[in-house]
């Protein structure tokens, strides 16, 4: 059934007034009062409905126990109601049902309080009148009358809840099987096509001479044909540039998704298609179109945009209108906490951070640790997420340097680092030959220290190390018992003396130009410890070029294909037939993202909520650039780690945050420099 037209709606209402002349009066009859009720009603037939309220009050007022006075009240509503007077309208109908509710007009007096609640915006109120109306009212004109309006309620203003709560409401078999109809018609713009089918076969088995059930049939035959889910691609394609080389990182994500979608299809009842949109490194133009896929129904998730900038931009419209969106490879943080339905397939920089602190503390048995980061954005917000991993873990923060990107020297910060190293491995001593008193001496004993030693270095006046006479815990009971000790004398500025005492020292380089300079000079200042880096140290030239600093180094990466796996090999084969060239990382980032939409899909899920639902437990997805795993705040937590060592490149193992244990263990493993 289609729905009614506004137009039509309206012609109806204001056809209403005329109904009230033929329902006549049980008081006695007067005919001053006639006189002023006949005015009155001219009056309204005639448009003006202000005088038309006017006399109306006044017959109320002068023949308050008039003949017409439920014609009159019932009129002054509707006078009310023509002037956009909704309230006073509603109040004056309601209390002509207080006073006379067996009056003949109560159906027209509850039709026309639904009308007011139409008018403002109160849908739910409005449907709940013209559904007691339908139901209970004796004048067929009035039945179908609000049968129509019930209909475009039901179309194109109440909620699925509101619907719901009608057909709890509803006893009749023909507005129970409009309801279910409209409701069947929203669950489908909405994407839940799977209830939608539920709904229309109970309908479609009802005789076919009954209303909506045909157009039940029409829409169940249409929807179990099969439907067509669409994902979003929203990526740089800038198909306005004169410059072809400019598409290539847009078009390289494209190709990587459409080889997904089609080895989807292949085997899928349920098929898949990319609407694909052009961001033309536009933040805005980004928004835009995010906000035109989430319009369209069939559009069940978005992927991309790929950069930060895009990608925050458009995070917030695609979450004010539930549409989950999975971007790639942004890395800012804080894009995915934007909403619920809002992922990053690519670590943001504080999950980098902890990723190589996790790795470090996890894989090499690190415990203590430094820092020296360069002060531009990216380089605070990686080191940042490194310090707060090892705090979480408890681990020993020996010391954080700050360098300007792209500087040359770093002998200050590499000087301050190795004084505050070389300190925490003094330890002071007892010099028994002057300064050591006799309740000294008592005091030591008592904290258990040994007699016979004790008595030894009284005599020879020798020295021992306040960890050697008292255990671990010595120089804290120094503290305590207030005990006087020395401290060794260190030549800080002494370059031979190495600093061993911190295990790994951790370098999220502003590029890789900064690794001769950084490696170097690590070196020339006697760290023996391992280095740490993040993804800017993956330039073997750079790495080869400075191996007897580099040697050793472990760094995170973005992707690591594993070119021997089965599924690549037949990824490459399908790339290869469609782009005419090798995949690059790039493409196998786009196939993965798309692979993990395609997944949840698989299992079911074909409702935006439940694409989101399903993306947000995905753990140790193992795809073809590397692994995707899910933390709370639906960030990708997993990070592949190299170690460049004696010339080579050798992937040493992953890092997945989501999948290490609450509390930090130690491992028996030493760090190795």
């Amino acid at each position: 059934m289609n729905r009614p037209p506004i137009l039509f709606v309206f012609c109806v209402v204001l056809a209403l007034p005329l109904a009230a002349q033929s329902v006549p009066d049980s008081a006695a009859f007067d005919a001053e009062g006639e006189r002023a009720f006949v005015q009155a009603m001219r009056t309204f037939q005639s448009g003006a409905h202000d005088s038309a309220v006017v006399q109306l009050q006044g017959y109320l007022r002068e023949f308050p126990r008039g003949h017409r006075w439920t014609g009159a009240s019932i009129m002054l509503g509707k006078a009310l109601y023509e002037r956009g007077r909704w309230r006073e309208s509603i109040r004056q109908l309601k209390d002509l049902l207080d006073i006379a509710p067996e009056t003949l007009y109560r159906f027209d007096a509850r039709y026309s309080i639904g009308l007011n609640y139409f008018r403002m915006n109160r849908y739910e109120d409005a449907a709940l009148e013209f559904l007691a109306v339908r139901e209970n009212s004796p004048d067929s004109l009035l039945i179908g009358r609000s049968e129509r309006m019930l209909d475009a309620l039901a179309s194109e203003h109440l909620t699925a809840s509101q619907i719901d709560g009608l057909q709890a409401e509803a006893r009749d078999s023909t507005v129970l099987a409009m309801l279910t109809f409209r409701a069947a018609e929203m669950l489908q713009r909405n994407g839940d096509t799977r209830r939608a089918i539920e709904l229309l076969r109970g309908l479609a088995a009802q005789p076919r001479w009954r209303w909506y059930v045909p157009e039940a049939v029409e829409l169940l035959e249409r929807l179990e044909k099969g439907r067509t889910l669409k994902i979003g691609a929203v990526l740089p394609l800038l198909l306005s540039s004169q410059r072809p080389g400019v598409r290539e990182v847009g078009v390289e994500f494209l190709n990587g998704m459409n080889v997904a979608v089609e080895q989807f299809n292949r085997g899928s009842i349920t098929k898949v298609a990319l609407e694909i949109r052009d961001t033309e490194r536009d933040p805005s133009a980004a928004t835009r179109a995010v906000s035109e896929l989430a319009d369209d129904a069939d559009v069940v998730a978005v992927l991309g945009p790929i950069s930060s900038n895009e990608a925050f931009a458009a995070a917030g419209v695609a979450h004010a209108k539930g549409l989950p969106m999975l971007t790639p490879t942004a890395t800012s943080n804080g894009i995915a906490a934007v909403g619920s339905n809002i992922f990053q397939g690519n670590p943001d920089y504080d999950a980098r951070g902890r990723a190589m602190a996790a790795y470090a503390w996890e894989r090499l048995g690190a415990r203590t640790f430094g820092v020296l980061a360069p002060t531009d954005a990216v380089g605070k917000l990686v080191a940042d997420g490194f310090v707060d991993e090892v705090k979480r873990r408890q681990g020993d923060l020996v010391s954080v340097q700050w360098y300007y990107a792209g500087s040359t020297d770093l002998r200050s910060q590499l000087e301050e680092m190795r004084v505050v190293a070389l300190k925490r491995k003094i330890v002071p001593y007892f010099d028994f030959s002057s300064g050591i008193r006799h309740e000294h001496v008592n005091a030591m004993l008592m904290a258990g220290a040994s007699q016979r030693i004790v008595d030894s270095l009284m005599e020879s006046g020798g020295t021992m190390s306040v960890d050697s006479l008292l255990g671990p815990i010595g120089r804290s009971l120094v503290d305590s018992l207030r005990l006087p000790t020395k401290l060794p004398v260190i030549n800080y500025d002494s370059l031979g003396i190495a600093v061993d005492s911190i295990h790994a020292i951790f370098v999220p380089i502003a590029s890789s130009e900064e690794i001769g300079v950084v490696s170097s000079q690590i070196s020339l200042f006697n760290f023996q410890t391992a280095i740490l880096g993040t993804a800017d140290w993956n330039d073997p030239a750079e790495l080869d070029r400075n191996r007897r600093y580099t040697n050793g180094v472990y760094f995170s990466i973005d992707a690591m294909p594993n070119t021997q796996d089965r599924s690549y090999r037949t990824f490459v084969t399908s790339y290869q037939a469609m782009a005419q060239r090798p995949p690059t990382v790039n493409a196998l980032i786009g196939f993965d993202a798309a692979q993990l939409v395609l997944d949840a899909i698989t299992r079911g899920a074909t409702l935006r909520r439940e694409i989101a639902e399903a993306l947000s437990t995905v753990r140790g997805h193992r795809g073809l650039h590397g692994v995707v795993s899910f933390q709370p705040n639906r960030v990708n937590g997993a990070m592949g780690i190299m170690r460049y060592l004696n010339g080579s490149m050798t992937k040493v193992g992953e890092i997945d945050l989501t999948a290490l244990p609450t509390e930090a263990a130690a491992r028996p493993e030493t760090p190795k420099p």
